[in-house]
């Protein structure tokens, strides 16, 4: 069954023909990730772009449900602050459990490639800026870690019109 909140983002005014995101959120980053990037909850990016906020319906979150029904919660770590080009990001330790459900869901959903398909290899990372690095943002953050937090769900978000991003559908990983 749509969730309610889904129903009452259309109501507000939802980009329905937007693309979602399936996140893992980290609400515990929050005290080190800095205020600017916070338009939505700090995660680490499962699949993106997803299915537009349209395409929602009681079989999409079937198939959520189902793609990551076996997937066990998990602690993780955020150690170490690294950089792509233009992003300045924490890496979650282990990896290997964010590259395993983007796998999945990427089997699932071929016509929906992590980041259109634009990187050959998945990099699970939690963003803590774009584009010009602020000074100092590393070495303060630095300060702060580790990190350690378990991962015990995944949501996924819809972009709304004004208000940055919803999570319209939350999904316990298992034991989480």
């Amino acid at each position: 069954m749509i969730p309610e909140r889904l129903r009452r983002l259309a109501r507000r005014g939802g980009r329905r023909g937007a693309a979602t995101a399936v996140i893992v959120p980290v609400p515990e980053a929050r005290r080190v990730v800095p205020e600017w990037t916070l338009a939505m909850e700090p995660h680490v990016t499962v699949l993106y772009p997803f299915v537009p906020a349209s395409g929602i319906d009681d079989a999409l979150i079937g198939a959520l449900r189902e793609v990551l029904a076996g997937v066990a919660a998990f602690d993780l770590a955020l150690a170490t602050v690294r950089r792509f080009p233009g992003v300045l990001y924490l890496a979650p330790e282990p990896a290997a459990p964010f590259v395993a459900i983007t796998e999945a869901c990427a089997r699932r959903w071929p016509q929906h490639p992590p980041y259109e398909g634009r990187f050959a290899e998945v990099v699970p990372h939690l963003t803590l800026a774009e584009g010009p690095e602020p000074p100092g943002l590393a070495a303060r953050v630095g300060t702060l870690l580790p990190l350690r937090t378990r991962a015990a769900e995944v949501q996924l978000l819809a972009p709304v019109r004004g208000a940055g991003w919803q999570s319209v559908l939350e999904i316990p990983l298992a034991g989480g």
